[in-house]
């Protein structure tokens, strides 16, 4: 089997410094004093600089390339395996999550103040008088009564946010379907403004988030924590009054 190139260029190293640290025992260069062999002792250290300097640029070009490789992985999002590549914009390696759920809270604080300036008008549109608001923005302008929290998951991998007090009429739809067994039942659907704030808060929660080479083929994940975004319909809200009711009434 050929060797390798990276092979080939150790034996020659090993050859060449062989050579510079033999020691001379040739009987007439002991003899004279001066050995003959120093001319070829300076051309290998010659060769042996020139073959480092060969290998220091090779490597700075590697890495040069390899940086260029990663950099074009990250811009489209994941490598030639499958393995996707992210890092959100307010990620900061060794951050804890404390920080991350404590810059989600402010994060959504701000939205929430954003959408609650008093608007003015002046000449043909609306102007903002304290804070620059987006056309849209789904926390901002989402009901006053609602209420958001942020908390990590068990085992500080998760971070789980959580909607509250969110107005029937707003956030669901009642649809009448059958079961199973044909009996006609309520599936409360989300509705287009719930959906767009989950994703907002979705968003917010990612942009602390990296991704550093997760694979769903090979059900490896290597993503800093998973984001969470939680709301219950109105079923499962009765149910759970139910519930608390029932157990105050145990307790008492």
């Amino acid at each position: 089997m050929a060797k390798s190139k990276a092979s080939k260029t150790r034996n020659r190293i090993d050859a060449l410094r062989a050579v510079i640290d033999k020691e001379c025992t040739a009987p007439t260069c002991q003899e004279s004093g001066t050995c003959r062999h120093e001319g070829e002792k300076d051309a290998a250290r010659h060769v042996l600089g020139r073959l480092l300097e060969k290998l220091k640029e090779a490597a700075g070009d590697e890495r040069e390339e390899r940086a260029q490789m990663w950099a074009e992985i990250y811009e489209r999002g994941y490598d030639a395996n499958g393995s996707t590549y992210s890092t959100g914009a307010k990620y900061r390696a060794g951050q804890s999550m404390k920080e991350r759920a404590a810059g989600i809270r402010a994060d959504i604080k701000m939205a929430r103040k954003a959408g609650q300036t008093p608007l003015v008008q002046e000449g043909t549109g609306l102007v903002s008088q304290a804070l620059e608001t987006y056309r849209f923005d789904p926390i901002g302008e989402a009901p006053a009564q609602i209420k958001f929290r942020v908390r990590i998951g068990p085992g500080y991998g998760s971070i789980h946010i959580g909607i509250d007090n969110i107005p029937q009429e707003w956030g669901w739809t009642a649809e009448e379907v059958a079961d199973y067994k044909g009996k006609k039942v309520t599936r409360w659907r989300r509705t287009q403004a719930l959906k767009d704030l989950e994703a907002e808060l979705k968003s917010i929660g990612e942009a602390y988030n990296a991704d550093h080479g997760s694979n769903l083929y090979t059900d490896v994940s290597r993503k800093a924590f998973y984001v969470f975004v939680e709301s219950d319909d109105p079923e499962t809200l009765a149910r759970c009054a139910e519930y608390e009711r029932k157990h105050r009434e145990r307790r008492g």
